[in-house]
């Protein structure tokens, strides 16, 4: 019995760790969100339909506390990933999927998580 609880323990403990963000090149120094996390949400996300002013999703990415809450509660690096339980709406019906970002602009995202997810 005792090992049975000491496995669950182990198995909450590491669980509960740190965000499945995986290992990626990241440039030297750090991710600038106004000159670089920000712009590339601006171009990808806050399009006519989507994140911006008159969107018609259920949330805005217009600012740092926006990008950061979904960061911390929406799952934004899954949802960008196209790895989201959730997918993600077509915006145009004559395409098979959403758009997905490039991966080079993702891992720019993802390095700014793995690096605190700064206001800079």
């Amino acid at each position: 019995m005792r090992i049975v609880y000491a496995s669950l323990v182990l198995m909450l403990a590491t669980a509960c760790g740190k965000d499945p963000v995986s290992n990626v090149d990241c440039p030297s120094g750090l991710v600038s969100f106004s000159a670089q996390v920000q712009p590339i949400i601006n171009q990808n996300c806050n399009v006519s339909g989507c994140h911006g002013f008159m969107n018609e999703a259920p949330f805005q990415l217009l600012t740092h506390q926006q990008v950061d809450s979904a960061v911390i509660y929406g799952n934004l690096l899954f949802a960008i990933k196209h790895q989201s339980p959730v997918p993600m709406p077509r915006i145009d019906p004559l395409l098979p999927d959403a758009y997905k970002m490039p991966d080079s602009l993702i891992n720019i995202i993802e390095c700014w998580i793995n690096q605190g997810r700064q206001n800079n």
